[in-house]
This record gives C-alpha cells, sequence and structure tokens, in this order.
C-alpha cells in the first residue's frame, strides 16, 4: 500500500513542473513603404515554424506536460530593426530566439548578455563561431566555411599534399572568408599551397575573356593539381584553359572545384554547357575529365517538406497567400525553411534533456553545452552534425564528369562520393568513394612527381661534384704556389738589393772644412738653389748656440740629403736586408722617404729625400719665424698622421721622435724621418758620450760634447731602461705618445723641450724624470704656465700624454680627436690653406667688382630710360652721340589740343598746391589713356594739352583716327573725372583738332625739346579756343580724312571766323560708329601681339656682341636683362604703372562698361600720381610682319613712307602699335586703310565705348 502512493506523489511533482515555452521567432517577411528591393525571405519560409511547433506539442512535449508557441518579430531585413526587436522580445520574457534572419552579429552579443539561447537558421557571419563572444549562438544552416574541412579530405584521401590554391575576388562574391579558411584548414591537415592567386571577374564560357590563362601559364610548371574556389561557371574556365595547354593529355593534371551553391541534382548537364547555354559542349566534356567538386548535398524529400510550409504560411499567424494556388501550385520553399524546421526541434529536445538534467532550459550556456557534438535528422533527409563551435556541420558531396542514363546526351556531374562524419569533431572528414573514377592515366595523379616538378631530383650532380673537387684541388695548388712564388719574389726582393746607392754615382762636396764646411760650391752642385741649402739637425754640433747647412748631394739629378754612419764596416745580413727593404716601401705624405744606402766602406750613410726648410727645432728657434694657429695646427696635424702610420706600419714605432726629425719640406708639409734602420746603424760610434757620465758612474771625456738634449724626448720608462749608448734606437708606441707631447709643448711655448727650465741644466732634468718622486707629488714635467693663452683642450692633451704610467696615455687616434678643434675649417696643409685663403680674396674682390659694375648697368638704364620719356630714342640716340638732329617734314599729321575752360577762375581760387596737384591727376588721367593709341604727347603748358599722331612714326591716314577716337575718350574721362578740392565742380575741356603739314626738330641744346612746327598747329590753336566747353571742334581737313576712313558722325557747326583765316566751316565730332571702332580696335590689338610676339623673340636671341651670361665663373647675377627695359618700370615712383594695353605678364586688362581701363578709372577717380611710363624699343621688324599687307582703296600716293632712322623699310597693314608717346619708330610703316572689313583680330576690350541701345543708330559716346 505504501509504494502505489509513493507513485501517485512522484507523479504529481512531475505534473506540478510542466511549463510553457514561447520562442522569439525573428523574420524579414514585409518591406518598409518605399522599400522595392527587400527579397522578404521570410515569406518562403516562415510556415516551417508553424509545422515544428505543432508538431513538438502534438509529440515531445504532449506526453511531459509542456507546450510551445512563438512570437513573431518583424525586422524588414534591416539590422537596426532586428536588434531593437531582439531587446524587445527579451521584454516580453522569452525563452529562445529563433533567427536572427540577415544580420546576427549584435543580436547574438545581446543573447549573451541575456543568457538566452539563440539558434539561427539563416545567418553565416563566421565571427559568431567564436564561443567566447557568443557562448549561447548555434545555428542549424551550415556556414560556408564549413566545406573546407570535405575539401581537405579529398586532398588527403589521394594523398595531394602539394596544390595550386585559386579563388574569385569579384566584387558580388563573399569567397574571401572562405578562403582564408580553406588556406587554414590546409594548414592544419598538412596540405602545402605552393601558389595562392585571385581573379577579378565572372567568366561565361563563349562570351568573356578566360582569366585564367594568365594564372595557368604563371603556374603549371610548378604545381600538378589545382584547387578552384568559385562559381560553377568559373570552374569551367580553369578547366577549359588547362585543356588548351594540352595539361590533361597524360593525366598528370587534376582540378578540386570548391562550389558552396547546392547541388542541383535535377540537372547535372548544367555543370557542363556554360552558364548561358543548354547545348552540348564536346570540348567541356572532354576538359572534364580531370576534375572533381565538393557541393552541398541536394535535400532528399524535401517536396513534401515543401508542401506543408505552404499550408502553413496561410494559416495563422502569417497568412501569407499563395499566388499559384489558382494554378494548381504551390510556392518555390528555400532549403533556409528547413533550416528553421530543424532550429525548433533541436530547442525542444534540448529543451527536455536540460529538464531530465535539472538544469533551466533557459540557462543558453547549458543549453550550448548540450548542443555541441549532437546529431540529429535533418529535414534535408540526412544526419547532420553540430562541431564544437555549435555550428551545423555541411553535409557535402563529391561530383566528378560521368555519362547520363541516356548515353546519346552525353555527359553531366554526378555523385562521386560522400563524406563520412567522425566522433571526433575537430578532424576532417573520411571520403568514401560510391563509383569508379576514370582515370586518364590509369591511376591519380601525384602532387608532386618523383623527379620534382621541372626534374630537379633526378639531376645527376656527379659533374658538379668532380668540379668542385678539382676546382678546390686547383685553388690548393695554386694558394701554394702563391705562397711560393710571393716568397721567392721576396727573397729576390731581398738579394736585389734595389736600396743599395752607388757611392760613386753620389755628386757631394769633399771640401768640409774651414770656412768652405758652411757652403756647397756652386760650381760642383750648379742643381742646388740656395733656397734649398738651409739649416737642419745635425749631430755634430749643438744648436743653441750653432747652426750649420746639412750634407746634400745630387744622385740621379736630384738633391738628397746624406746622413753618414761612422761605422768602419758593415756585414750586411738578412735581417738588416729585411729591414732596408721595409724602408724603402715605406710611403706616406708626412714621412721623409728614404732612398737607399751605402754600404762601401769608408763611405757608410744613409740616403734620404731633402726638406729644405730644415727642421722643426730650427723654425721653432728662429725668432724670424711667426707661427699663427694655422701654422701650428697644421704641424701637429702633420705628425699625428705620420705617427699614425707607423704605428700601423711594420715598423710600429718611432724610438728617437723629438723636433730635430721633423723636417719640413718648401711646401710646409712635416715630414718625419730618423726612424728605423736599427740593424743598420748598431754598433755605429757617432755617439760615445752617455748621459750616466753626469752622474759620475761613468768615466767622462770632457773632449766630447754633451749630446744628451735629445733624450729630453724621450719617456721615462725608456730612460730608465737605457743601459747602452744612446745610439741605440728603440721605443714603444706610448714612448712616441710621451715625445709627441714634449714636441706639442714645444711648439706651443717656443722655450724649448722644458721651456725656461728656471736654471735647471740638461743633466738635472733628466734626473729629475728618471728619480721619480717617492713623496706622492707630481712627476717633473714642462711648465704649463707658459700655455695659459692656449687651449684647454691642448693643456688636458699635453697632460694626459705624459702621464707617468704609459697606459694612461692616449693612442694617437685619441689625440686626433682631441686636437681636431685646432684644425676646423682648415685643408690638410698650410699650402693649401694659403692658397684658399688668396683664392677666397680674390673670388671675393672679384663679386665685389661684379656688382658695382651691375649697379652702374642699372643705373645706366634708368637715366636712359628717362631721357626716352622726354624725347623719341633715335632722337635721343643721335644727341648722346653728340650728332645734330636733322629736322623732318610730314606731309599729313592730326594734331590735338585742348584746355580747361574756367581754369585761370579755378586757379585763382586755389592753393598753388591745391592745383598742382589738380592737374598732376588731369594729365595721369590722360597719359594712361593715350597709352591705348599711336600717339606722341608733345608737352602741356599750363591747362593747354597737346598730342599728335602720325609722327614721328608716319602712319597713312590713321592718325586721323587715332586722334578722334582717343578725342572721344579723353571727353568720357573728363566727365567722370572728380577735382580732389573741389569735388562738386564739373571739369569742362574744351578740344580742337586738326590735320596738316608740320615740321619736327630739336630746339635747343639746354633742356632739348622735340618741337612742331607749321601752320597747322596755329591753325589746331584756333580751333580748339573757338570751340565750346565739352565739344570737340573739328576742322574741314581732319572730316575728309574721317569720312575716308568712315565710322565718324560729325554735324556741321557752319562758318567760324578765325585768327589769320578768315571764315572757316567747322564740325562738331560727336561720336563713331561700334563696328569700324570694334574693327580698329580688333586690329590694334592684332599689331599689339604681333608686336609682343616679335619683341619676344626677339629676347631669346642675343645679338653677337653681346656677352651672355655672367662675367666670371664664380657669381652668377640674379637677372640677366639683355632686351629693352620693361614698360611698366617706373623711374620715380616704386609703383608700376597701370596700362590699359597689358600687364607685365601679358594678360589683357579688364575695362569698365564705359570703355575705361580698371587700372585707367582708378587712376582718374583715386587721383594717383603715378609717373611717365618707360618706353618699349620696338627697333627691328618681326619677319612675320612681312606677310601682313591687307588690300586697301586708298590711293597709292597716300601711303607713308617709313622713317629715316629705320634699317630696313617694310610694308605692313594698318594701324600702329597702341603704345606711349614718344616712341621710337618701328621697322614697318603704316599704309591707309579705308577698308577696315579685313580686319579680323580680337580685341582684349571687354565691352564698347557706346551704348548698347544705339547699335542701330546713331552711334554716340556715353
Amino acid at each position: 500500500m505504501f509504494w502505489p502512493i509513493v507513485l501517485a506523489l512522484l507523479q504529481l511533482a512531475v505534473d506540478g513542473q510542466t511549463d510553457e515555452f514561447v520562442l522569439g521567432y525573428l523574420t524579414g517577411s514585409r518591406r518598409r513603404p518605399g522599400d522595392i528591393t527587400y527579397s522578404k525571405p521570410g515569406r518562403m519560409i516562415s510556415g516551417a515554424i508553424s509545422l515544428a511547433v505543432e508538431e513538438i506539442n502534438a509529440g515531445l512535449f504532449k506526453d511531459k506536460g509542456h507546450s510551445l508557441s512563438f512570437l513573431v518579430s518583424e525586422t524588414y531585413g534591416e539590422e537596426s530593426t532586428s536588434i531593437l526587436e531582439t531587446a524587445e522580445l527579451w521584454k516580453k520574457n522569452i525563452s529562445a530566439f529563433i533567427g536572427p534572419q540577415e544580420t546576427c552579429f549584435h543580436e547574438a552579443r545581446m543573447a549573451a548578455a541575456f543568457n538566452l539561447p539563440m539558434i539561427s537558421y539563416y545567418c553565416m557571419d563566421s565571427d559568431t563561431s567564436d564561443k567566447v563572444l557568443f557562448p549561447t549562438f548555434a545555428r542549424t544552416r551550415p556556414p560556408d566555411t564549413q566545406i573546407s574541412k570535405s575539401v581537405a579530405a579529398v586532398l588527403k584521401a589521394f594523398n595531394w599534399t602539394q596544390v595550386t590554391f585559386l579563388y574569385s575576388n569579384a566584387d558580388d562574391t563573399h569567397f574571401g572568408k572562405i578562403a582564408s579558411t580553406i588556406t587554414e584548414v590546409f594548414s592544419k591537415s598538412g596540405i602545402e599551397i605552393t601558389a595562392k592567386k585571385t581573379w577579378n571577374s565572372h567568366y561565361l564560357h563563349g562570351y568573356t575573356t578566360n582569366p585564367f590563362v594568365k594564372l595557368v601559364t604563371d603556374t603549371y610548371q610548378d604545381t600538378r593539381i589545382y584547387v578552384v574556389l568559385g562559381n560553377y561557371y568559373d570552374h569551367t574556365g580553369l578547366v577549359i584553359a588547362m585543356d588548351e595547354m594540352d595539361l590533361f593529355k597524360n593525366g598528370e593534371y587534376f582540378v578540386v572545384g570548391v562550389d558552396v551553391e547546392q547541388y542541383d541534382a535535377e540537372n547535372p548537364r548544367k555543370y557542363l554547357t556554360g552558364m548561358l547555354s543548354n547545348k552540348q559542349d564536346p570540348i567541356l566534356e572532354k576538359a572534364f575529365r580531370s576534375f572533381f567538386s565538393v557541393v552541398p548535398t541536394p535535400p532528399r524529400g524535401f517536396k513534401n517538406f515543401s508542401v506543408k510550409v505552404n499550408e502553413y504560411m496561410e494559416k495563422p499567424p502569417f497568412l501569407f497567400p499563395n499566388p499559384l494556388v489558382q494554378l494548381g501550385g504551390v510556392k518555390q520553399i528555400s532549403v533556409e525553411a528547413a533550416y528553421l524546421y530543424d532550429a525548433v526541434h533541436l530547442y525542444a529536445r534540448s529543451v527536455l534533456e536540460l529538464i531530465e538534467c535539472g538544469d533551466d532550459p533557459r540557462n543558453g550556456t547549458a543549453m550550448m553545452a548540450k548542443l555541441k557534438g549532437s546529431h540529429y535528422r535533418s529535414a534535408m533527409g540526412y544526419e547532420v552534425y553540430m562541431d564544437e563551435n555549435g555550428d551545423a556541420e555541411g553535409n557535402y558531396t563529391l561530383v566528378s564528369r560521368q555519362r547520363l542514363l541516356d548515353a546519346s546526351k552525353g555527359y553531366g556531374l554526378f555523385p562521386a562520393g560522400r563524406f563520412t562524419k567522425l566522433r571526433n569533431l575537430t578532424r576532417n572528414p573520411e571520403l568514401t568513394l560510391v563509383t569508379n573514377v576514370e582515370w586518364i592515366s590509369g591511376k591519380p595523379p601525384v602532387a608532386e612527381p618523383a623527379c620534382g616538378y621541372r626534374g630537379q631530383k633526378c639531376i645527376t650532380h656527379t659533374a658538379e661534384i668532380l668540379s668542385i673537387v678539382a676546382g678546390t684541388l686547383l685553388l690548393v695548388l695554386a694558394v701554394i704556389s702563391l705562397v711560393f712564388y710571393r716568397n721567392w719574389k721576396y727573397e729576390q726582393e731581398l738579394d736585389s738589393l734595389l736600396w743599395k746607392v752607388d757611392y760613386k754615382d753620389i755628386e757631394i762636396n769633399d771640401t768640409e772644412n774651414g770656412s768652405t764646411s758652411s757652403k756647397i760650391s756652386r760650381a760642383l752642385h750648379p742643381l742646388i738653389r740656395t733656397s734649398q741649402v738651409s739649416l737642419s739637425s745635425n749631430p755634430d754640433a749643438d744648436f743653441r748656440y750653432s747652426s750649420i747647412f746639412t750634407t746634400v748631394g745630387i744622385y740621379k739629378g736630384r738633391v738628397f740629403a746624406i746622413k753618414n754612419v761612422k761605422k768602419k764596416s758593415i756585414d750586411i745580413t738578412r735581417a738588416m736586408k729585411k729591414e732596408l727593404k721595409v724602408m724603402r716601401d715605406l710611403r706616406h705624405e708626412n714621412l721623409n722617404g728614404f732612398i737607399g744606402a751605402c754600404t762601401d766602406p769608408p763611405n757608410i750613410c744613409i740616403v734620404t729625400e731633402y726638406c729644405n726648410r730644415g727642421s722643426l727645432k730650427d723654425i721653432l728657434e728662429n725668432e724670424d719665424v711667426k707661427l699663427d694657429n694655422m701654422f701650428v695646427a697644421s704641424l701637429v696635424a702633420d705628425i699625428i698622421r705620420g705617427m699614425l702610420y707607423l704605428h700601423d706600419s711594420p715598423l710600429r714605432y718611432h724610438g728617437n721622435l723629438k723636433s730635430s726629425n721633423c723636417l719640413v719640406d718648401s711646401r710646409w708639409v712635416l715630414k718625419l724621418t730618423d726612424f728605423g734602420l736599427q740593424e743598420f746603424k748598431k754598433d755605429c760610434e757617432d755617439f760615445p758620450h752617455h748621459f750616466l757620465q753626469h752622474d759620475f758612474r761613468l768615466q767622462k771625456d770632457d773632449e766630447v760634447d754633451c749630446k744628451c738634449e735629445g733624450l729630453l724626448y724621450i719617456s721615462p720608462e725608456l730612460l730608465r731602461c737605457y743601459n747602452s749608448s744612446i745610439q741605440i734606437s728603440f721605443g714603444t708606441q706610448k714612448g712616441d705618445v710621451y715625445s709627441f707631447s714634449i714636441i706639442l709643448y714645444e711648439l706651443h711655448s717656443r722655450k724649448g723641450p722644458f721651456g725656461e727650465n728656471h736654471g735647471l741644466g740638461v743633466s738635472d732634468i733628466l734626473r729629475k724624470i728618471i728619480y721619480c718622486p717617492q713623496d706622492g707629488s707630481n712627476p717633473f714635467r714642462p711648465p704649463l704656465d707658459l700655455l695659459e693663452n692656449n687651449f684647454d683642450f691642448v693643456r688636458d692633451c699635453l697632460e694626459d700624454c705624459w702621464a707617468e704610467n704609459p697606459d694612461d696615455r692616449p693612442d694617437f687616434k685619441t689625440i686626433r680627436a682631441k686636437l681636431r678643434p685646432m684644425r676646423k675649417g682648415m685643408r690638410p696643409n698650410i699650402f693649401d690653406n694659403m692658397m684658399a685663403m688668396m683664392e677666397k680674396y680674390a673670388n671675393n674682390l672679384e663679386v665685389l667688382v661684379d656688382e658695382r659694375t651691375d649697379q652702374l648697368v642699372e643705373e645706366k638704364k634708368k637715366t636712359d630710360a628717362l631721357l626716352y620719356e622726354m624725347l623719341p630714342k633715335y632722337v635721343a640716340e643721335q644727341l648722346k652721340r653728340g650728332h645734330k638732329v636733322q629736322a623732318e617734314n610730314f606731309d599729313c599729321v592730326t594734331i590735338y589740343f585742348s584746355d580747361i575752360v574756367g581754369f585761370t577762375s579755378m586757379s585763382a581760387e586755389s592753393t598753388p598746391f591745391q592745383v598742382v596737384d589738380f592737374l598732376n591727376d588731369l594729365y595721369t588721367c590722360f597719359d594712361s589713356i593715350i597709352e591705348n593709341y599711336d600717339v606722341y604727347k608733345v608737352e602741356t603748358i599750363g591747362d593747354a594739352y597737346m598730342v599728335v599722331s602720325g609722327l614721328p612714326i608716319k602712319n597713312g591716314d590713321m592718325h586721323a583716327a587715332e586722334i578722334a577716337t582717343m578725342s572721344l575718350h579723353l571727353l568720357e574721362a573728363v566727365k567722370k573725372f572728380q577735382i580732389r578740392h573741389r569735388p562738386y565742380d564739373t571739369l569742362r575741356l574744351r578740344i580742337g583738332i586738326h590735320s596738316g603739314p608740320v615740321c619736327a626738330g630739336v630746339v635747343g641744346l639746354k633742356m632739348p625739346r622735340y618741337c612742331l612746327f607749321g601752320d597747322t598747329v596755329n591753325t589746331t590753336s584756333r580751333m580748339e579756343s573757338t570751340g565750346q566747353a565739352l565739344k570737340i571742334h573739328c576742322s574741314q581737313e581732319c572730316r575728309t580724312l574721317l569720312e575716308r576712313l568712315g565710322g565718324y558722325q560729325t554735324t556741321e557747326r557752319g562758318l567760324v571766323e578765325m585768327k589769320g583765316k578768315g571764315n572757316v566751316r567747322t564740325y562738331w565730332l560727336v561720336g563713331e560708329d561700334h563696328l569700324h571702332r570694334l574693327k580698329r580696335d580688333e586690329f590694334r590689338a592684332q599689331r599689339r601681339e604681333q608686336q609682343t610676339g616679335r619683341k619676344h623673340r626677339k629676347s631669346s636671341k642675343q645679338p653677337k656682341n653681346v656677352k651672355e651670361g655672367p662675367r666670371s665663373s664664380l657669381k652668377v647675377p640674379k637677372t640677366t636683362i639683355n632686351g629693352p627695359l620693361s614698360r611698366c618700370c617706373s623711374l620715380e615712383s616704386p609703383k608700376k604703372l597701370r596700362f590699359a594695353a597689358q600687364h607685365d605678364d601679358g594678360s589683357p586688362v579688364r575695362r569698365r562698361p564705359s570703355g575705361v581701363a580698371e587700372e585707367d578709372e582708378y587712376c582718374c577717380d583715386r587721383h594717383l600720381s603715378v609717373s611717365c611710363p618707360c618706353i618699349d624699343h620696338f627697333d627691328q621688324a618681326a619677319p612675320a610682319m612681312q606677310t601682313a599687307a591687307v588690300t586697301t582703296a586708298a590711293v597709292a600716293s597716300k601711303r607713308a613712307t617709313p622713317c629715316h632712322a629705320l634699317h630696313a623699310p617694310t610694308k605692313i597693314p594698318g594701324f600702329p602699335r597702341v603704345n606711349s608717346a614718344p616712341v621710337t619708330p618701328m621697322a614697318a610703316d603704316c599704309i591707309d586703310m579705308t577698308d577696315m572689313s579685313s580686319l579680323c583680330a580680337v580685341d582684349d576690350v571687354n565691352e564698347p565705348l557706346i551704348r548698347a541701345a544705339d547699335r542701330d543708330g546713331a552711334i554716340t559716346f556715353v
């Protein structure tokens, strides 16, 4: 009775654990308003969740008392909406997430934060496989990267461990991550990728260029197996390229394709026909003999599953209609529906397992632990395994070329193998072939041939080995031979006695006693100059008291120094030969060269180079020789360089370094001497004296002079070792450093090696040096008080070099570094320094002369420019040469006169300075305007302004047009002119113009002026005086010329009485026709461009008599001006004049609608006073101008003749150039321009000087 009661209670407890689980379904089945691109994949698969939930509630959960439901969240295919809906579902206390659809990275992170399981059926983001960041995420759709393990299994099955990997890198593909995964799996599986390449465009067989041709060409020699990742139609390109190269002919090559698109079992022929064709292709069928492809396995029984999913999509909560129901069809269901179905079933199974284990089914981490390594039966019709990352393992199939059931229809790709999953999920699956593979050679190809890809492993190296052995033997024999040869040659050199000098070949003075001992016979030695014989260190004399010449001789035509060695005889041993050979081989700029030696008794001597400035000791003792820092630094540097070379040579040390052994040649280069030759000078009788005689420990011979002064340069440790006579030279490198310090001190103090000695003799100094004090005081050294004015680094270097302990002394490389500041900015030797100083002085002097010359030239140009402003250039040149300027007659010119009405009263009411400023502003404005016309400003007298056209350059009848247009321009400018001190007054200008003959010439010697003479000048003055304000009074003669030229409007004034003329009919000039004026302006601009182009061409060709470039190689002037002075150069102001024609750079000047240039208007309105412009030099005609003749209807007699100053007369048409007057006569004369229709040049005037409304009617200036 007890047990039934217990069972009942347990059943009640189990029933009490029943629960309802709610799934959050994240899907995209709708579009936002206005979105027409989203594919709405949720409408094709959502029925699968309803089907799965209903099956679970009716099956697994029914017996356990649980229930399962789901909430639908629409994402619209947007990541932000998907993230928001994930949070909203969590608020609704769901049990798990099913989804999301397109994106899952951030949603999976949120699920991990909520610790809720998330099982995706759609997302393929490989980053979510990281279980450290996404511990609650799993998916039933295998990521595309899963295919890598199956590919590796194929390669391992056939032992293809060396492959070439190709993958697509097109913009619309995602094969990059898959390729990275395949590379990683290959590395772990022991498969070597010999080459890795990509292609960037899709291949469509028969339509596009094959990108695989180059890839195969670059790699086929070093591989046999290709692995290609891409779409199936891309695989076609690789196979075709390899077949065209006959690589498949012998069965040595094979291709393994990787296609992530699901295998189409319904149409296996499409893989061998290309993407855009359904016809059989024999070429493709043949090429695919050596091809495998790994593809996702197609589903089984998917048709029935699709029907059920369609039914549930039409039910709540989705209610998605089936548009094909009327036709009896169903919507196409994608494979993601099966993955959705699997996700719900996998979740339900995991919930039950967790409940049975006593875990919380809402714990996402616990559920992932259950899912890892599990397997389930998928709706796809096969078993699916979950890997260690919670990702479903893909199910893949190996396909190859096989015949169709109907052999007449050709071939297709059919399954040839399947992959078996292992319990160990980290290992690759195993491949099992389900059909026989037809290998071309009867067996699978090998990854690498036995002899290597290029046969390098089968090459025998016997010849190379024999060659190496033979070469080694020859090399050894050559080395041995070379050693024997060098030794033989060395012995030959020793035996050849190249150093030996025959004493008979030396010309030397035999008289060496009496008064002649200090001179050399000029008769015997004609080659020796007096300057070559100087003081030297003769060991037979004390240089403190006397100096004599050294012994010199002439050997082979050159002067050498001869040093006798007092030996009765000499035995030439091998050691002596080696020593003499070493001495002969030593060659350095700072070593006194050893020439040779005489060994025939009694004339045993040494022959060395002769230094005609004596020794350093001689120079230091000569008070007439002043040594500045440059000399001292150069001499010290020479000693250091010589000692560095000696210390690195076979001699290793000097041993007898002192100031008397430092010789100076004619170029002030110091050379070291008296080193080496210990064997040669051994047992000589030169020095019978010994310094120990001063201590009375040895017997002293009073007849022998004391020669101990040279011992002052020897280091203390060497002095203490002196046990024999001083002629034996021995030493050390540290001892040489000590000797150098004494020389350096002597150079700076010039008081001897130990200064003034304070009354101590040589023997006393030596005694103090040898016997070091025992009380710890400093050893005896030269006093540094004499060097108080020298550099600190020199004193520091001295103290380091004469240190008592030899190990504390620096070597010469360190000494060179310490004393380097002495030679800062100096040349290697004194002679070069002196030459550099002289050259620098000469260069500076030449530069100074050039600069002064340039300044003089510039000033002359300014003077000439100012003169050319006052007179025409050809007139100025005549006057500069002192020639008389001949007057010239001009048949017809046009003169302009103007004055200011009311100027007298205005002057009376203004101050003189105001009147000057007013006239300066007005004439500056006028000057800037007349620059635009071919006119010559004659003069200004008070308020009168006089301009002429037609001279000094004759321009046919165009002088009338130039004056007329200029008058209209000036009249317009005056209307806008503002008087500075009377801004509200209007300036009233009265103008008169007249045409006729004149005579022009220079009058006077003081302040000469270019003046006009004739009745025309008087008539023009009458025209101005009888005119009216703000009107242009024109004579009958001028009006006739204007009518001939055309384009001008005049009105008759009537008869006007003029003084001396009677009644004269005159006219008012009121305007100019717009079209005619434009043509004249165009031609004027054309002429200006031609003149500018000719000017530029002339500047590129300098005259032969002009010196090109700088005057010396040492100075290049900043600018070289060979052409004329710039037109915009101001002589009185630093500012540049503004011209209406063009700027300095040639760019046109913009104009106001009034026709006045911006610069001119600025000049007039702002009252800026500017200087007169400089004059362009146009003294030569451009060849191109000779072809610019324009047909004219004017009478031939009216054509102007060229000026007498021109070199070559040339007939050219049209207007003269537009620039300031006075001007130099141009090399082209002008002709009448009655037919202006032939002019077509483009003017730089932006807007005309007339109203737009007057184009069709009467034209007047505004």
